[in-house]
């Protein structure tokens, strides 16, 4: 296997933290990006003994020149970078689509969409130089939602930038192609960190959903750093524009 440098952003909790743990166990070297960097320094310390080198970049991906900087910083402490995973975003708080303030709005979609575009733009700049990489000079993973496919109740406005994330996942790959690869998940449900504060949580969730898993469970973390393990080797090299749900059929429902 080759080994990568990967960046993750939002990879101080969650999903973003069981991808990076998942990667390092394969050998690949990490930079994780998040606004906490106390956050990130937990996320490195739990990748010590993986023998593999890990990078802290601490920023907001909405602001272009934090998002331009880090990569170049990347490609001058590393010389190369061959995947940008989008992983970032916020929900928001559960607020009907006709009350949400538009400052709010405007959050979701900075971070969420605006940020993922950012990472994109200046990641793919810097890939389409990288001529020594061979099939492919670089991959970019975006992380969207069941949401971005299926609107959810009270959560609107990250449904729509969820939605914006898999058109620009179709755009990017068209205006990439050949050399640059442009793929993005869809995650349901799944359990994090942030879910151990409240024990009843899942169970409310299965509860209170009209969108049930037809798999008759919540997804883990650890589900959804599968799939991007495979999205990042090289049996995915022939991908490009898609959008894979991983939601144990919740939009079947």
């Amino acid at each position: 296997m080759e080994f990568k440098n990967i960046l993750i952003t939002g990879s101080g909790t969650g999903l973003g933290r069981a991808m990076a743990i998942r990667l390092a166990k394969e050998g690949h070297n990490l930079i994780l990006n998040g606004r906490t960097e106390s956050k990130l320094i937990e996320t490195k310390e739990m990748l010590e003994g993986f023998g593999v080198r890990v990078l802290i970049k601490v920023g907001d991906v909405s602001d272009s020149n934090f998002v331009e900087t880090m990569i170049s910083e990347i490609v001058d402490e590393w010389g190369l970078l061959h995947i940008a995973i989008n992983n970032a975003g916020i929900s928001g708080t559960p607020t009907p689509i006709i009350d949400i303030s538009e400052e709010d709005v405007q959050k979701i979609m900075d971070i969420n969409f605006k940020g993922a575009w950012l990472v994109s733009k200046f990641a793919a700049q810097i890939m389409k130089k990288q001529r020594k990489l061979k099939p492919l000079r670089g991959k970019i993973i975006n992380v969207s939602s069941m949401a971005g496919k299926e609107p959810m109740l009270l959560l609107g406005i990250y449904a729509c930038s969820k939605a914006a994330i898999i058109m620009l996942t179709k755009s990017m790959a068209k205006e990439l192609a050949p050399n640059i690869t442009v793929n993005a998940i869809c995650p349901g449900y799944h359990i994090t960190p942030i879910c151990n504060d409240d024990p009843n949580f899942i169970q409310n969730i299965i509860d209170n959903s009209t969108m049930k898993s037809l798999l008759k469970r919540i997804g883990t973390a650890e589900d959804v750093a599968g799939l991007i393990s495979f999205l990042v080797s090289d049996d995915s090299n022939y991908m490009t524009g898609e959008n894979v749900s991983i939601d144990g059929g919740v939009v079947l429902q």
